[in-house]
């Protein structure tokens, strides 16, 4: 990519909307110059539900980013999550020759599996209004030799490939891609929130050796499965950090605002680890006489809700995968996950090893220091996610061109007389 080019990521929240504006420098690396957030109107459980309220959110984001960073946002990355998201794991086989000679394999025929691959998704029932926002290869098959995580250049008959594909209804993706036009701007691509989370918290050891990725945002929980440096589920709960600040908000008689407060700066997803004689301070709503609760109670709200998020999202992952593969742990990110006790109560419910997820910053510079915080690991990891997809689309470019015999021809031709020049 060339020094100067600008990538913009969007993380579109239940509760906030977060833009990145990020430049490639010289050295090939990604400096971020601005950052603009602000509160998500129009969005529920990652469905627009007010289109222009929606867009007037995204457009003051990108608003902030811009005037920060003295850039134009450009070539627009848009997170994505909610209910309407669905995934499955599937396969994809194509026949390399049907002759008795074995055949060489190509990024053609590669990605003639990939689409194979997609279209038996397609012809499923039920699936007819989903459209395919990923098909992520986990590994391939050559013949009867399986694990293969390369095939390029590699020799045989038959070559299968196992993808996980991901889909989202295709109205919810459009509502999405219009909001941001409503804002003055075009959507590049479409990621899914959780796989891009992972750019951001999970290193190679930890994808590779099997990790789960936990993310509470505000209106839904993301869930995704790593393993052997491949992701193997991904699956949304359509509840959060939101979810929590209602129950307090309801319980304790106070306006969200408050419940928020409370629930961020004083509450405890484990209540046993909060005195029993600890009393707060709880805000009337429009003026009405305020009243001291303890802690511990509006602590039982917080854990009750954190409970059922890991719960559910423990009896999905067990019903869908074998969690015995899961050897590096459970990370948790976003921003319920730095309620106090979070950590510990994840631990007792899925029995494993876990830690709270900060975003990796070090392969971005600028402006990073307010971006070391659990909820701005989705908008990192979508930085990081179109980085990286922009750069294996540079690379694909050039071996189309370089195995290409009409390319090669004419570059030789190129050579021979610029050895007389």
């Amino acid at each position: 990519m060339k020094s100067g080019f600008t990538i913009t990521a969007i993380d579109i929240g239940t509760t906030k909307i977060c833009v990145l504006i990020a430049q490639i420098n010289e050295d090939n690396s990604l400096e971020v110059k601005g950052i603009g957030t602000s509160p998500s109107k129009g969005l529920k459980n990652g469905i627009v539900i007010d289109i222009m309220k929606a867009a007037d959110s995204i457009k003051s984001a990108i608003g902030e980013a811009e005037a920060q960073s003295n850039l134009k946002a450009k070539n627009i990355y848009v997170g994505i999550a909610g209910e309407h998201i669905k995934s499955q794991n599937t396969l994809g086989r194509i026949s390399l020759t049907s002759g008795s000679q074995s055949c060489e394999i190509t990024q053609e025929h590669i990605d003639d599996a990939i689409t194979n691959s997609k279209n038996n998704v397609k012809l499923q029932q039920g699936n007819e209004r989903l459209e395919i926002i990923h098909a992520i290869p986990q590994y391939y098959q050559i013949d009867d030799q399986k694990g293969i995580m390369n095939p390029l250049n590699m020799s045989g008959f038959n070559l299968s490939v196992y993808v996980h594909i991901v889909m989202a209804d295709g109205n919810s993706l459009r509502n999405i891609a219009k909001c941001v036009e409503l804002a003055g701007y075009k959507t590049q691509e479409i990621f899914l929130e959780p796989i891009a989370s992972s750019k951001s918290v999970l290193n190679e050891v930890e994808r590779d050796l099997g990790s789960i990725i936990i993310d509470i945002g505000g209106g839904t929980t993301d869930i995704a499965v790593f393993f052997k440096d491949s992701i193997r589920f991904s699956a949304v709960i359509p509840l959060g950090g939101t979810n929590i600040t209602q129950d307090i908000a309801i319980g304790m008689h106070t306006s969200p605002k408050d419940a928020e407060d409370i629930k961020i700066n004083q509450g405890s997803s484990l209540a046993k680890l909060v005195p029993k004689d600890e009393m707060v301070d709880i805000d009337g709503i429009a003026g009405r006489i305020g009243k001291k609760r303890k802690l511990r109670y509006i602590s039982e709200i917080i854990e009750a809700r954190m409970r059922e998020i890991f719960e559910n999202s423990y009896k999905l992952l067990s019903e869908k995968y074998d969690l015995s593969c899961i050897t590096a742990g459970l990370t948790l990110t976003g921003g319920a996950s730095l309620l106090s006790g979070t950590e510990k109560l994840a631990e007792e419910i899925f029995n494993m090893s876990t830690k709270i997820g900060y975003p990796f910053l070090e392969r971005l510079s600028g402006a990073t220091e307010q971006l070391d915080n659990p909820k701005y690991s989705t908008v990192v990891g979508i930085l990081l996610q179109s980085y990286d997809a922009l750069q294996e689309k540079d690379d694909k470019i050039l071996k189309y061109k370089y195995s290409d015999p009409i390319m090669n021809f004419f570059k030789k031709i190129a050579d021979f007389f610029k050895d007389f020049s």
